[in-house]
């Protein structure tokens, strides 16, 4: 593929990461494609959750959140997924990644904890697809997927489709270089475009959904979500209009009300 491709797999350094925190543990797992960093809280035997980020941001971004579900007893863990924050520094050769890189990072990172099965997934954004296609069949693999009792998707992103345009509005790229990351996403994951959406894995999602979105969201739309999970409707969905796409993870009612849901 091309080098637009190469820059769309390529994360934004953001200047307004967080400093890395001392109020969690911090840990490290050496997985298939380099080191993953990352830090957990909660009481060492509680029911274990896991927290993904979206693209371009970390872990520490889920303080409040790893505070709400440690507060319900619960063990959390988040990473710094590949070509980002801490993992990225780790890793310095390595400043890219891709969707079926996250999915087996995640499937991978349950197994070097030796998590059978988390209580909950809570993920925003890109990192809700990448958990979607972890707990389903993938194309590009034959390795077992992860097991959860119950996933929270915070802004979540329908598919690689709508990533693609989503990026393409926010960058104005020119058409031949859509086509080229198109074309390179659809290699990368081995099947059309367009079968690189969470309805390709919703039969495996778990029997508690949870939604939670603005519904003026125009980075993932709340309208590509729901037409995704039309064979397999959320359980609950909680607007939050006004909160913003990554607004979203800072909201005090936000974290609590999530936090209970994965402590079911």
């Amino acid at each position: 593929m091309g080098h637009a491709f190469d820059r769309f797999c390529t994360p934004v350094q953001l200047e307004r990461r967080k400093a890395a925190t001392g109020r969690f543990a911090r840990l490290a797992l050496d997985l298939s494609f380099g080191r993953l960093v990352g830090i957990a809280g909660g009481p060492d035997d509680g029911p274990p959750v896991l927290l993904v980020h979206g693209w371009n941001s970390q872990a520490e971004f889920f303080q409040p959140m790893l505070s709400a579900c440690a507060r319900q007893g619960l063990r959390v863990y988040a990473f710094d997924m590949p070509a980002h924050a801490q993992t990225r520094e780790a890793n310095p050769s390595k400043p890219t990644s891709t969707l079926p890189e996250w999915v087996e990072t995640l499937i991978d990172a349950a197994r070097a904890l030796k998590v059978a099965e988390w209580q909950c997934i809570i993920a925003h954004s890109f990192g809700g697809l990448a958990a979607s296609f972890a707990l389903g069949r993938r194309p590009w693999a034959t390795q077992p997927p992860a097991r959860a009792r119950s996933l929270a998707l915070l802004a979540g992103a329908a598919g690689m489709p709508t990533v693609i345009d989503s990026y393409a509005r926010s960058t104005g790229v020119p058409p031949e270089d859509v086509a080229d990351i198109r074309a390179g996403v659809s290699a990368a994951c081995d099947v059309p475009l367009s079968d690189i959406t969470i309805a390709a894995v919703a039969s495996s999602l778990p029997g508690r959904l949870l939604v939670m979105h603005d519904p003026a969201d125009d980075i993932a739309r709340l309208a590509d979500l729901r037409a995704v999970l039309a064979t397999r409707p959320p359980g609950e969905e909680v607007l939050k209009p006004g909160a913003g796409h990554d607004g979203i993870l800072f909201q005090l009612d936000v974290f609590r009300t999530v936090a209970k849901f994965a402590a079911g």
